[in-house]
Formats: C-alpha cells, sequence, structure tokens
C-alpha cells in the first residue's frame, strides 16, 4: 500500500533571497534572522541535528534544498563552491552557488569527515550513494561503519541512492546492527528513498514525486515527515525492496531509449536518411519519447551497472547489456563525426584546428567536481589544436580544469575564428543569434559543421559555404 502525502510550504528560495540583505560587513540583517526565526518555529525538525553525509550529487542537492527551507545542517563529503549564481546549466551549478551562501549564514557546516560529526551526534542522519561497484559499496561501508561509533537511540537515518532489491535491509542493516550495538526497528529507525539526479534543475529535482520505504511500520512515517520539508510530495510503502527495484527503473529506462536511438539515427545513415527529418515524421504520429541521442550522459549508466552486477544468471538482462555498449560507444561516434567532417575539408585531426562550442551531452554529471569533458582530452591526444566557448556553464572558468592548450572564448564566433570544424553542442537558448553565415565568416575554408546538438539548419549552413554533418544524417546530406 502506497500512501502520499503533500505540504504546502512557502516559497523555496525565501533564504536564498534574504541572504541579500546581509550587509557588506557580513553581519546578518534583522530581515534575515527573522526568517530563520519562522522557519524555526513552524518547522518541527528545526532543533534535529542533521547530517546528510556522501560525494555523491545527490548529497549535496539534499543539503542545499534542507538549508533553503531553513533547516541547518550538516554536510560531509568533498564539494567545492561556485562563484558566481547559474540556474540554467543544471542543478549542481545552482547547488556549488547557494552552498556558498548558506555557509556564510552558518547554516550550512561543511565537514570533510564523518568523525567531525561526533563532537555533536546527529539525531537525523542521511547517507547518500549508489551501490553500483566495490569502490562505491566501500565508501558507504566505511561511512556507516563511523557514523554507527556515536549513533544516538532514537536515531533516524535514511540511505538515498540507487541500489539492488533487498540491498537496504540486509547488508546495509547488518552493518549499522553490528558496528552501533542498536536494533534496526527498535532503537534506531532505517529507511530508504530511491534518489536519484539525473542532470536536472534544482527546482525540477525538488518537484519530482518521491518514493520512501523503511523497516517497520514508524520508520517510513518518520522519514515521509522529514523530508517534506523539502519535498512536496512524498508517498510512502511497506514493500521496502519494491521500492529499491523502482529506482532502477527510470534510469534503465532512459539508458535503453538512448541506445535504441542511437540505433535508429545508424539505420539513417545506413540508407541516408536524415535522422531528424524521420524523428519529426514520427513525432507527428505519436512517438514522442524519442529524440535525438545524448552522447556523454552517463549517470542513468549507474542504474543499468547496478542491475547487470546483481544478477548471476547467464544471458539474464540481454537488452540492458547491449545498451550499454551501445551508449558507451558515444565517444566514438563524436570522434568519427569529427574524422568524417575534417576529412571533407581535406584534413585530419593532426594540427588541425577544431572549435567546441558548448558542452551540452559531452559531459558526465556525475562528479560534483567540473572535469574536463573527455572529448578535449581525447581531441588533444589527437594533435588537434582546440578552442572552447563553453555556454552559460561558468564552472569551466572557475576550476581552471582545462589544460593550457585549450583556448577558452567568451563567446562562439571567437572560439570559432580560423578553425576548420566546429563542434557544436550549445541549447537553443544559449546559441542565441549566431548564424551560418557568420559562423562561415569566421571560420577557415574549405570548413564543416558537426551539429550534436541540432541547432542550426543543413540547408542553411550548406548555403553559406560549409559542410553540414551529424548524428543519423546520411552520406546525401554532406
Amino acid at each position: 500500500m502506497v500512501r502520499m502525502a503533500t505540504s504546502p510550504r512557502p516559497p523555496r528560495n525565501i533564504v536564498t533571497d534574504a541572504y541579500q540583505f546581509v550587509n557588506p560587513r557580513g553581519r546578518v540583517s534583522a530581515f534575515l534572522l527573522k526568517i530563520f526565526g519562522w522557519f524555526r518555529t513552524n518547522n518541527k525538525f528545526s532543533e534535529s541535528k542533521i547530517a546528510i553525509i556522501g560525494n555523491q550529487p545527490e548529497a549535496l542537492l539534499l543539503s542545499i534544498l534542507f538549508a533553503e527551507a531553513g533547516q541547518p545542517n550538516c554536510l560531509v563529503g568533498h564539494f567545492d563552491e561556485a562563484k558566481t549564481k547559474r540556474i540554467e546549466t543544471g542543478g549542481l551549478s545552482e547547488a556549488r552557488w547557494l552552498l556558498g551562501v548558506h555557509r556564510k549564514t552558518g547554516i550550512t557546516t561543511l565537514l570533510s569527515s564523518v568523525e567531525e560529526l561526533s563532537a555533536s551526534p546527529p539525531s537525523i542522519a542521511v547517507l547518500t550513494g549508489h551501490a553500483v561497484s566495490q569502490k562505491e559499496l566501500s565508501e558507504l561501508e566505511r561511512n556507516t561503519r563511523a557514523l554507527c561509533k556515536f549513533l544516538p537511540h532514537g536515531a533516524t537515518l535514511t540511505f538515498t541512492g540507487l541500489c539492488r532489491p533487498n540491498f537496504t535491509g540486509t547488508t546495509l542493516r547488518e552493518t549499522i546492527e553490528k558496528h552501533s550495538g542498536h536494533k534496526v526497528g527498535r532503537d534506531v529507525q532505517l529507511s530508504y528513498v530511491p534518489l536519484f539526479w539525473s542532470g536536472e534543475t534544482l527546482q525540477k529535482f525538488r518537484e519530482k514525486p518521491k518514493l520512501v520505504a523503511g523497516i517497520g511500520t514508524g520508520a517510513p512515517s518518520l522519514a515521509q515527515e522529514i523530508f517534506l520539508s523539502i519535498f512536496p510530495s512524498i508517498s510512502t510503502s511497506a514493500k521496502l525492496n519494491a521500492a529499491e527495484a523502482a529506482g532502477l527503473f527510470g534510469p534503465i529506462y532512459r539508458d535503453v531509449l538512448r541506445a535504441l536511438e542511437f540505433e535508429l539515427a545508424s539505420l539513417c545513415e545506413a540508407d541516408d536518411v536524415d535522422y531528424s527529418e524521420a524523428l519529426d515524421l514520427s513525432r507527428q504520429s505519436g512517438a514522442d519519447n524519442l529524440g535525438i541521442p545524448n552522447t556523454f550522459v552517463v549517470r542513468d549508466a549507474i542504474a543499468s551497472n547496478i542491475a547487470i552486477s546483481s544478477t548471476s544468471v547467464r544471458g539474464s538482462l540481454s537488452v540492458v547489456r547491449a545498451a550499454r555498449r551501445i551508449n558507451e560507444a558515444g565517444e566514438q561516434r563524436v570522434l568519427d563525426l569529427v574524422k568524417n567532417a575534417l576529412a571533407l575539408c581535406g584534413k585530419r585531426f593532426r594540427h588541425s584546428r577544431i572549435a567546441i562550442l558548448g558542452f551540452s551531452g559531452l559531459d558526465s554529471p556525475r562528479d560534483p567536481k567540473p572535469s574536463p569533458p573527455p572529448i578535449i582530452q581525447t581531441l588533444e591526444r589527437r594533435g588537434a589544436i582546440l578552442s572552447v566557448y563553453p555556454g552559460r556553464d561558468n564552472r569551466w572558468f572557475e576550476a581552471g580544469v582545462l589544460s593550457e592548450g585549450v583556448r577558452v572564448e567568451n563567446t562562439p564566433l571567437r572560439a570559432a575564428s580560423k578553425t576548420s570544424c566546429a563542434l557544436v553542442a550549445l541549447e537553443r537558448w544559449d546559441f542565441g543569434e549566431i548564424s551560418p553565415q557568420k559562423l562561415a565568416s569566421e571560420m577557415s575554408r574549405p570548413g564543416a559543421i558537426c551539429d550534436l546538438s541540432r541547432v542550426l539548419e543543413a540547408s542553411n549552413v550548406e548555403r553559406a559555404g560549409l559542410f553540414y554533418t551529424s548524428i543519423g544524417r546520411g552520406s546525401s546530406g554532406t
């Protein structure tokens, strides 16, 4: 049986907006103190000590949502702050900026190890992670064992993330009882929330309906109350193992669908058909779920790999395994696309000037800390001379993660200047008024466009005197 509850709440940005009232000397204004006072008066858990533990993006997002709700919390993990606010580029970028805001107001405390919590043990602990490989399992076990050394009687624990069915009720439960001396369901409460961030904004992450299950009858209801302070809708279920399986379904579906999109694009390439044209026609007949395949969005693979590793039956999950093989070839597809585009210009990778305009679909949102998109490192190894326009995602400027040999520009046209090939991976709202004619006026001749995000019309690019290539476009279109 599933029970759903919703909670009316004030606007979620009220604490962040109040931060604007901090005076230049860093003292918190009376207005801000009133806001915090309102939350402490109206929040049942305002006096509870909350700790969010883990290095996955979900840990940072949870900490920020609790802080936005006026709930002080400790975040245990390795996270850095962003210098400027970015909402358009996904929840992680915005959360990194908000982390700095809430650390300044004192509502969020950032710790580097679980042991630092021992001075003031939390009554509410949220363990985050994805039980996907031995590395992640070992980290989760270390954090759990460290927490259990000082876990108080009556504490509420919630594991959030993806895992195989029966993991929470067996492996995690046994670890807690062995190292804390407490009995789960009697001395401490243990719940599970299948929480997964797939790259969306913080607002969309918050608004997605959530599910909580637990051991015993009281744990799910208590966890539901806690999480209703940050999520508008959360259901409870008595079926813990079913909730664990349900958490895998959505990411696995998207992973398999992406592989299908790659296969359909290959079908079009083989038969000299433009995949985007076929896609538009199929949508008119009701195939709404299909789209242009993203190349390097690998977070959904977490669920697929958990499912594959949890079964020992030979030949099982053959569709999921096949999808993984297809999607893992995404980088090679992009390399082949760029290689063919350069060939049209009579060039090879070595010493060719290539512009990368945007990182949409090229980088992985797996790591909370920015790291270079794999395509940049691969093209550098091939001897290409790179220039980059990151789009509105300013973390590439802040973190200094791009090598010294990569020229970073603040406009697409400057990045495309004197290049033979431009790899376009920008969202439409970020591409602006850039036209094929303007790109052609900046690029070398002959020049080629590799349009991964389909923000340009092929006919317009070709009329401007450039070659046009994209995933799923037959040779007759080039």
